[in-house]
């Protein structure tokens, strides 16, 4: 498959996987991901594995702790971590990182500011369709969180990246 196919099929499947999981919730998210995951299995190399297993505990992590302060609410949902549809999502956006959104990750200057912006429409976009409930000025708190969140790993990313080609 060509650079510009998989590009291409790695964005289209990962906004599959966001509707999937943001509209339809755990069950229809489930059998996204999962094709999503068997599809990218092919593509993916150790290494990116490794990224998105820490990118995708780290996000997991990171919307649990927003959940227990109360920056972010699930409606009809009192589980101690987020819903399985959130934590998929999370395995969804860390395949596309060396893939569909290369470009933007392998610059953490550009990155940064991307997370930034895209983050909190993502998150905005997810409580108009009714699956999440944002508290007052939570969407500051995901913009920042996001972009450092983003600038560490594109960071640690671009210095192992550096290390294995030179070291």
């Amino acid at each position: 498959m060509t650079d510009s196919r998989l590009t291409l099929v790695n964005a289209v499947a990962f906004q599959a996987c966001w509707f999937a999981c943001v509209i339809g919730g755990s069950l229809l998210a489930l059998p996204a991901v999962i094709l999503f995951m068997v599809w990218h299995q092919r593509v993916a190399d150790k290494r990116e594995w490794i990224l998105i297993s820490v990118l995708t505990l780290c996000g997991i992590a990171i919307d649990t702790l927003w959940y227990q302060i109360g920056l972010i609410q699930f409606p009809n949902y009192s589980m101690p971590v987020v819903p399985v549809w959130l934590a998929l999502l999370w395995l969804a956006f860390s395949a596309t990182l060396m893939h569909s959104l290369a470009v933007f990750f392998s610059r953490p200057w550009l990155i940064t500011p991307i997370a930034a912006i895209a983050a909190p429409v993502s998150y905005f976009a997810g409580e108009r369709f009714g699956s999440i409930t944002l508290a007052d000025n939570s969407l500051w708190v995901i913009a920042a969180s996001w972009a450092g969140l983003m600038l560490v790993f594109s960071v640690a990313h671009k210095n192992l990246t550096k290390e294995r080609i030179y070291g």
